[in-house]
């Protein structure tokens, strides 16, 4: 009995059985989803009396639209066909696979974990696509979809209810598949911890989700605020070359020439003219389901992630993720930049108003300029400082000090080094514009000028607050950090870079004028830009060599260095690896263990 239970047990798959199972699978499975959702498509197109659109998924299968009736009976018949063929070849991989599944190693295997997660990235790309577009036709569609507006003025399709109707069924048959792959997905990690390349894959697709819909959200509310903004600023300051209504004088009409011109019977009146404010309300239609669609996807993903890095086997796994840590410094990156030199721009608009120029001009005014970079502060502000909590709650998650301070440094330092930089452009250059000023031909407009000290304010703030905080924390462990060091040494580097270029150019110009015989004062003014733009790199990378001899200082008088040596262990897996080694080594506190 024992023997045969044996041989009966099931196994898991062999790698070439298990790609070309998984496969099959991921293909069909797309079949499936084009074929429920075009055949839905095809009859919905029938019931209201639309013409046929593209085929949904694949828009250039049929791209002959002057055959409706033809367009019917072939988009149907490949919509069929793709549902009788996947559904099958789909049901019966999928069910060796699942057999198969009974197994610990084939649930944990990355091509089981690369066929569950591309499918799940898939199908919430086409909800979030196709739930937006049907959301944004139905919403526009019904506030302008009478017959007083134009067709097709504002961009709305002129079948927009058949085509709201073929988008709502792709988005609901891609959402029935994912919700059914996100359940997979789940049993497979209670049922075994799931790691390596396995969780990589999977931390994959949802942390790209993630980005997508967070970015997505984020632009589409600042764009529209944006376009909100400018509405109230055409109002308050209107613009003559742009916004500024012309009069229309008033005719009266004549009373001895008899009415005017009849509409014949059965011509539709002219539909009056569309007015500013209805367009702004079309785009706030539009912009209310994309940004609702991103915050969904976003928070979608993001709060299970979160939630799983202190619940489940694998919370250990979920926190040392490298593709988690590189999603949140791409978001606090990207909203860094965005936030510092969107500030950059509004602050040199209100600078050079203050510097003569006028309020409002023909076609811009201080208004129309901080309607865009405003709302960007505002939105990827508050996008910055949110991640900003994410990383110290990393931080404070970790139980191991040297993991927490290096999360902590890499945050610390890159916004430094964004705040440095723009901190030496902008030194450069107004001391630039000053020494010009003095030369007497000052070319720079005072928008460069005011952009200028923007960026002396903006970087150089940014950059003080966060060196500020890493000299606080400053002690061996920091000086020693690869954090710390990439940073001074890329601070030398761009000095030296800069100091190499600007006094190549400040020679080439006076070796020029030297050898022609004339110096003339344009000269002299490409000169001290040359040099001013030389010296300040000189400064930065002057200070920032100081900087790393002054930590070689403190680290040989510290005596002892640190060193890495690597340690072989006979172990079960890595995390069985490390508590032996910690065990071994509890108590001596010369020794750690990293990585």
């Amino acid at each position: 009995m024992s023997q045969a239970a044996a041989i009966s047990a099931p196994r898991a798959q062999s790698v070439v059985q298990r790609a070309y199972v998984y496969a099959v699978a991921l293909v069909s499975v797309h079949m499936v989803v084009l074929g429920v959702a075009n055949i839905l498509r095809v009859l919905a197109e029938i019931a209201l009396g639309a013409p046929s659109g593209g085929f949904t998924g694949l828009p250039f299968v049929f791209a002959d639209f002057n055959r409706p009736r033809d367009l019917y009976r072939e988009q149907a018949s490949l919509a069929i066909a793709l549902l009788l063929v996947g559904t099958p070849a789909w049901w019966w991989h999928f069910r060796l696979a699942q057999r198969a599944a009974v197994a610990i190693e084939e649930r944990a295997s990355a091509l089981r974990s690369a066929y569950v997660h591309v499918v799940l990235f898939v199908t919430a790309l086409l909800v979030f696509g196709y739930g937006q577009r049907a959301l944004r036709l139905l919403l526009q569609g019904m506030t302008f979809g009478s017959g007083d507006v134009p067709p097709g003025f504002f961009g709305l399709e002129p079948d927009w209810p058949a085509r709201a109707a073929g988008a709502g069924v792709m988005a609901l048959t891609s959402a029935a598949v994912l919700a059914f792959h996100v359940r997979l997905s789940l049993a497979d990690r209670r049922a075994t911890t799931i790691a390596g390349r396995a969780a990589d894959i999977r931390h994959l697709a949802f942390y790209t989700l993630v980005v997508i819909g967070l970015f997505f959200a984020t632009f589409t509310t600042a764009t529209t605020i944006d376009g909100m903004l400018r509405r109230a600023a055409d109002e308050v300051a209107p613009l003559s070359g742009f916004t500024r209504a012309v009069p229309v004088p008033v005719v009266e009409p004549d009373p001895r020439q008899g009415p005017g011109p009849t509409i014949p019977p059965g011509v539709p009146p002219k539909p009056p003219p569309i007015s500013r404010d209805d367009v702004l309300r079309f785009q706030l239609l539009g912009a209310v389901p994309a940004i609702v669609a991103g915050l969904a996807l976003w928070l979608g993903t993001w709060i299970p992630l979160t939630r799983g890095l202190t619940a489940g086997n694998d919370a250990e796994i979920e926190r040392r993720s490298p593709i988690r840590k590189l999603a949140i410094y791409l978001i606090v990156l990207v909203s860094a930049v965005t936030v510092l030199i969107s500030a950059t721009f509004a602050l040199s608009a209100i600078g050079r108003r203050m510097l003569g120029d006028p309020i409002v001009e023909q076609y811009n005014s201080l208004w129309h300029e901080l309607s865009t970079p405003v709302p960007l502060v505002l939105v990827f502000g508050a996008v910055w400082l949110f991640h900003r909590r994410v990383v110290e709650g990393e931080a404070a998650r970790e139980s191991e000090s040297a993991r927490a301070a290096a999360i902590r440094r890499l945050y610390i330092y890159l916004i430094s080094a964004i705040g440095l930089a723009m901190a030496a452009v902008g030194v450069a250059g107004a001391i630039g514009v000053f020494g010009s000023q003095l030369m007497g031909i000052n070319t720079h407009s005072h928008e460069e000028t005011a952009r200028y000290v923007a960026f002396v304010l903006v970087g150089g703030a940014a950059w003080a607050f966060h060196w500020r905080t890493a000299r606080a924390r400053l002690d061996d462990d920091e000086r020693r950090s690869a954090q710390r060091r990439l940073y001074l040494y890329a601070a030398v580097l761009g000095g030296v870079l800069g100091l190499l270029v600007f006094g190549s150019a400040a020679l080439y110009r006076l070796l020029n004028a030297a050898l022609a015989l004339s110096f003339t004062l344009d000269t002299w003014h490409d000169v001290w830009h040359f040099a001013v733009d030389s010296t300040v790199a000189g400064a930065t990378a002057l200070w920032s060599f100081r900087a790393i001899r002054a930590d070689r200082a403190a680290l040989g008088a510290a005596g002892d260095e640190s060193y890495g040596v690597t340690v072989l262990v006979r172990a079960a897996d890595r995390e069985s690896a490390r508590a032996r080694v910690s065990k071994a080594l509890a108590g001596d506190p010369d020794l750690s263990v990293k990585g």
